[in-house]
């Protein structure tokens, strides 16, 4: 099983998303393979799934040596790339790959046909396609949750 982040949601208008565009031919082989696949897609969906530095000083911070650190780093990213905003929020993108594996309800999903990346940036479609699993919903309060009370242990 492949668990892929990357590319967009279905309904964004474009593709130009990191992952997908560094190698375009290589995510064709992937979803064309047959391969049971994951996919959660940047802009559209994983990115809801966003914290705050109140949120984290309020929940993380002087819990653990670890918890300063990711809080720290986390508002030292966020002030480096969002122009010093004091209201800054910052995704937590890879959260997402591992916490699908969990149990529990922390994401919504349907199956989809396989789409087809083009080099464009834009995916086309074709029912005819084997399916794969399309998560179109990330519940950030759950999973912030449960990520906020392992962090703390």
């Amino acid at each position: 099983m492949v668990i892929w982040l990357g590319g967009h949601a279905f309904h964004w208008p474009e593709n130009r998303e990191f992952n997908l565009s560094q190698d375009v031919a290589a995510a064709r082989i992937i979803f064309g393979c047959g391969v049971p696949v994951v996919l959660l897609p940047c802009m559209g969906v994983v990115s809801s799934f966003t914290t705050t530095g109140p949120e984290l000083e309020y929940w993380l911070r002087g819990k653990n040596e670890l918890c300063n650190y990711l809080i720290d780093a986390t508002a030292e990213h966020a002030r480096e790339h969002q122009n010093n905003i004091a209201a800054w929020a910052k995704v937590i993108w890879d959260v997402t790959a591992i916490a699908w594996l969990l149990d529990g309800d922390y994401m919504l999903d349907r199956l989809e046909p396989s789409p087809i990346p083009q080099y464009d940036h834009h995916y086309s479609f074709d029912k005819g396609r084997h399916f794969i699993r399309y998560v179109y919903h990330i519940n950030r309060a759950k999973l912030f949750e449960v990520l906020f009370k392992k962090l703390a242990e």
